[in-house]
């Protein structure tokens, strides 16, 4: 990647311009603050591996391989009854464990106490009054802009999902994960039986074919009440299903030739429930069938929980699974909006035996569930109402994520090269530069004599003639297309590694894979755009169509103060379900975007806190108008900071707004909530969308100048860039096949001696 900030022109073009890379001069600025700050004024640490991992994944980690709960044997009345009793010293250390960790990934990120940060006093003008400022210590980033950012969003995720898992979710007690194992012609691999043997045997003792648990059913259904998917078949299928048993062999058979069926008109369905008013979507998104790759003839599936007496590594293996599951996917805490498997539901203990057992205890005590509860398929949606939908096919699991790779491959490509035009993607709103005032002169020289690649010369172009209204409605469109195009990227490849890499290639090696090479694991990553936001507005938009990967971590400290708390008309245990209030609901969706825009804040903070330098007329120790060595701002830190907390607050408030005028326009036009259908649908999704587009187009700023001022659009996610290559885009002198290639050295992790002689000071570089 060329440093060069000037292009070099011939004698020829003596009247041209100038022409300035400022991303290139800008980026190679960047990264000698940086090292400037690594070697000298000791402001920053680099981005280490395993130092960075210890709060955000390895110290709760650690503590969840410890198990919480004994297996005793209880006897009442002659019966022998196994329980689970919790370890209250275990269980309480989960709050000393939560206060290293926010300790330590706050230290990491602000300098806390014990990372460099420092109380001084500061007497006042008079000396009457000495104040106290907390000056912060090093903070954590990299030469590499974007992995600086992520070193923020690192400690910022790693403590909300520490905390959920460690101390709000108490997933040890209630938490199941699916598993596998191989059918053999006697029983399971296991030396359990089938699940057609379950029920043969079932049937001679007079038990019910669901499973019982000491005599009592854990499936949350009797021998007299069919599910809600058997009620959707017909009669013959079900007839069927109990002559073979509902795990027998000819249920492998019987779902494949339903995917045949479905498999040909899923992407015509799939557009037609896009289509669909979201009050009508859940009706036609229940399509229960199983995929092309679950093989209940080879393997039997059951429910998992916490192995109480397992071994260290199995332990580890089922902590580590769940602590990389944020959505759930094959989980029992799964999230509604994707396609997940019915749990089984643990009754409680009778009171009786629950007495009993505590006589000599005053633990929390739970039923013990043996490993081996069965999983049914049976219920296992095609798509949801919110249109998260899975594959059916490697085929049109590989096709569909590889087109959204390829549409936002290009729309990264060509953000970037356009980016590169507008000082403002560069340093921000407040840069040298605050609009492209060069680019009309540019773009009348460069007509004449070819100076910009064809791609740039129209960007260049249309950026210059918009008026300043038009120009803050492009870069509003460019922003939210390089984000959406960084996560379909992202979120997708990572499916793809998952399921080829760590699932078929696995498996060809001869390791246990257990399902990762099964598609119903791998639900899509955004909801149906037409009937979340058009149908639903904003709401739709953050809780429907977004991608819910942080859902279960950002509502957790509401949902622990309604479940364990007894809060809000909570009270009930976890994992099992329950109605929230309005309340509770509102509750949870403003915590949620709060989080999330600390998140984002601390990913902000890790780019630029290095680059802060006091100006001369101001106090250190104050934090009053400092200035910045890249953009030359100067602002006070804790505003910059809260604008991106203030931007996913105002979302919250927007769809508090779009809700209450949804009410005023009802009653206006139909006096009544039934007469709102009378608003044709066209009507309605235009308003729709309008609102979300108007909405964050006004309130993006708050988080777009904070991501711009930051650096972050410096950074360039394509390795190869297509229109560079093609001769297409780049400033002067890219383009054919000379920077084509968009990687340097700075990109890649290397190992990192350092001058301490800790082992904190030291490790693998990002």
């Amino acid at each position: 990647m060329s440093s060069l900030a000037f292009a070099s022109t011939s004698p020829a073009d003596a009247d041209a311009p100038p022409i300035i890379n400022l991303a290139a001069h800008y980026l190679t600025t960047y990264r000698s603050i940086f090292y400037d700050a690594l070697h000298h004024t000791n402001k920053v640490q680099p981005f280490l591996l395993p130092f960075c991992l210890v709060g955000s994944c390895i110290l709760p980690v650690a503590y969840l391989c410890i198990p919480q709960y004994a297996v005793v044997t209880t006897t009442l009345n002659d019966n022998h009854q196994q329980v689970r009793i919790r370890r209250e010293w275990i269980h309480h250390l989960r709050w000393l464990v939560g206060a290293v960790m926010v300790w330590w990934n706050l230290g990491i990120v602000v300098g806390l106490p014990g990372f460099g940060g420092r109380v001084v006093e500061q007497e006042g003008g008079s000396g009457g009054w000495v104040g106290r400022w907390f000056v912060p210590g090093k903070t954590t980033a990299s030469a590499c802009t974007a992995m600086a950012y992520a070193a923020g969003l690192m400690c910022g995720w790693g403590t909300i999902w520490g905390l959920e898992t460690v101390v709000f979710g108490g997933y040890q007690g209630w938490a199941m994960r699916v598993r596998r194992r191989l059918r053999t012609g006697s029983g399971s691999g296991s030396g359990q039986p089938t699940r057609g043997e379950e029920v043969v045997n079932q049937k001679k003792h007079g038990k019910g074919a669901e499973g019982e648990l000491n005599g009592r059913p854990v499936n949350g259904t009797t021998t007299t009440n069919d599910t809600t998917a058997k009620r959707q078949q017909s009669k013959s299928e079900q007839n069927n299903g109990i002559r073979n048993g509902s795990w027998g062999p000819d249920t492998t058979a019987f779902h494949r030739r339903r995917n045949l069926n479905l498999s040909s008109m899923f992407e015509k369905e799939s557009w037609e429930l896009a289509d669909t008013a979201f009050g009508k979507v859940a009706p036609k998104g229940q399509r229960w069938t199983v995929d092309e790759t679950v093989d209940l003839d080879k393997y039997e599936y059951y429910w998992e929980p916490y192995p109480d007496q397992g071994t260290v590594w199995e332990r580890l293996d089922w902590v580590m699974d769940m602590f990389n599951s944020f959505r759930g996917a094959g989980w029992n805490y799964s999230i509604s909006c994707i396609p997940s498997l019915q749990p089984p539901v643990i009754p409680r203990l009778p009171n009786s035996i629950t007495a009993a057992a505590s006589s000599s205890s005053s633990s929390q005590i739970l039923p013990y569930f043996p490993t081996g509860l069965p999983v049914s398929f049976d219920n296992l949606p095609l798509s949801t109402p919110q249109n998260f939908h899975r594959s059916l096919t490697v085929r049109q699991f590989l096709t569909s994520r590889l087109i959204h790779m390829t549409w936002s491959y290009l729309a990264l490509d060509f953000f970037t090269i356009s980016a590169r035009l507008d000082p403002y993607f560069i340093l921000g709103p407040n840069g040298p530069l605050r609009h492209p005032t060069h680019l009309a002169s540019l773009a009348s020289f460069s007509s004449s004599t070819p100076v910009l690649p064809p791609l740039s010369l129209a960007t260049a172009k249309f950026l210059s003639s918009l008026p300043p209204w038009g120009l803050e409605f492009a870069r509003s469109t460019f922003s939210l297309s390089s984000v959406l195009g960084g996560l379909f990227l992202v979120s997708n490849l990572w499916q793809l590694v998952q399921f080829f890499v760590l699932g078929k290639l696995g498996k060809m090696l001869g390791i246990d894979s257990q399902g990762m090479d099964e598609l119903w694991r791998y639900p899509s990553s955004f909801g149906g755009f037409v009937g979340n936001v058009l149908d639903r507005g904003l709401a739709g938009f953050w809780g429907g169509w977004w991608h819910q990967s942080f859902r279960v971590g950002f509502t957790g400290p509401v949902r622990f103060l309604v479940v364990s708390r007894g809060w809000l008309g909570g009270g009930r245990g976890y994992g099992e379900k329950t109605k929230k209030s309005n309340l509770a609901a509102t509750l949870e969706m403003a915590t949620a975007f709060f989080l999330s825009g600390v998140l984002h804040a601390l990913g902000g903070w890790t780019c630029t806190a290095f680059r802060i330098s006091p100006s001369s007329s101001s106090s250190s120790a104050s934090g009053e108008h400092l200035h910045d060595l890249l953009t030359g701002e100067q602002r006070n830190r804790l505003p910059v900071f809260f604008e991106p907390v203030g931007f996913f607050v105002s979302q919250f408030v927007g769809c508090l707004v779009q809700a209450f005028l949804a009410v005023v326009l009802r009653n206006l036009v139909g006096n009544g909530k039934d007469k709102m259908t009378e608003i044709p649908r066209w009507l309605k999704r235009t308003g729709n969308g309008l609102f979300v587009f108007l909405w964050l187009h006004w309130t993006r700023w708050m988080l777009i100048d904070d991501m711009a001022r930051s650096g972050l659009f410096l950074f360039e996610p394509v390795p190869v860039s297509v229109f560079r290559l093609l001769g297409l885009g780049g400033m002067p002198g890219e383009g054919g096949t000379r920077d084509w290639w968009r990687l340097d050295g700075e990109y890649v992790p290397g190992l990192w001696w350092g001058s301490s002689k800790w082992w904190w000071g030291n490790g693998v570089r990002i």
